[in-house]
């Protein structure tokens, strides 16, 4: 409910901040855009040296709407369903002296709204490469652990968040994106996001961590109109 709340106050302030930028005739476009991810965890540790992270491989697809100013710079808000999370390895000797090996692999879902100002450097009769930053926001949604211990089988389950979850509800950074624009609109991009929130709530892994903190990069095409 509070994701679809949400949803629908962006939709809506896009559609109240359209119509009023329009009246200025300055020019502003909707786009689609979906993509790769490739979604990692920074882990703080005990043991952090004993700790090893990788990549997982979700998906974001959602719009946005990019509001240009000039030809050179424009602010282009959005909505995303956004895939983040990550593997983590950990091998160690805990307290007891037992050696302990555990992987967790972490698939979590957020609904997304980044904001970032976009300078455009024009290179054609419409084309352009462009360069952002700014900040985002995320809801968690939904999401899966997949927790080894041992040579054990692979036990899954459900993600919660909130006050009693896993996870923190709320994940707050900051974005980078660099890409290429076609006169038709069509577009490819590169997006780099650093999470400044520690989103551990409840530590539910089989080790010691203290903080995990969020970093994605995914690869996005779309089609602007």
């Amino acid at each position: 409910m509070k994701a679809l709340l949400i949803f629908s106050l962006t939709i809506l302030s896009f559609t109240a901040f359209a119509q009023n930028y329009g009246n200025n005739e300055h020019t502003i476009t909707i786009g689609l855009a979906g993509g790769s991810n490739f979604a990692f965890l920074q882990v703080s540790s005990a043991h952090r040296q004993e700790v090893y992270t990788d990549a997982a491989t979700p998906f974001s697809i959602g719009i946005n709407a990019d509001f240009k100013f000039s030809d050179y710079f424009s602010i282009r808000p959005g909505i995303f369903y956004s895939g983040k999370g990550g593997t983590i390895n950990a091998v160690y000797d805990d307290d007891m002296g037992n050696n302990t090996s555990v992987y967790d692999e972490y698939k979590l879902h957020y609904l997304e709204i980044p904001i970032n100002l976009i300078g455009h450097l024009p290179v054609g009769n419409g084309a352009n490469i462009f360069l952002g930053a700014g900040p985002y926001f995320s809801l968690g949604l939904n999401g899966t652990n997949k927790q080894t211990l041992f040579t054990d089988d692979p036990v899954i389950r459900k993600i919660t968040y909130g006050k009693n979850g896993d996870f923190k509800s709320t994940d707050f950074g900051a974005s980078t994106v660099l890409g290429f624009q076609g006169a038709s609109g069509w577009a490819i991009s590169g997006n780099l996001e650093f999470g400044l929130t520690n989103i551990l709530q409840t530590n539910n892994s089989a080790f010691d961590a203290t903080k995990f903190k969020t970093i994605t990069f995914y690869l996005s095409i779309g089609q602007s109109f």
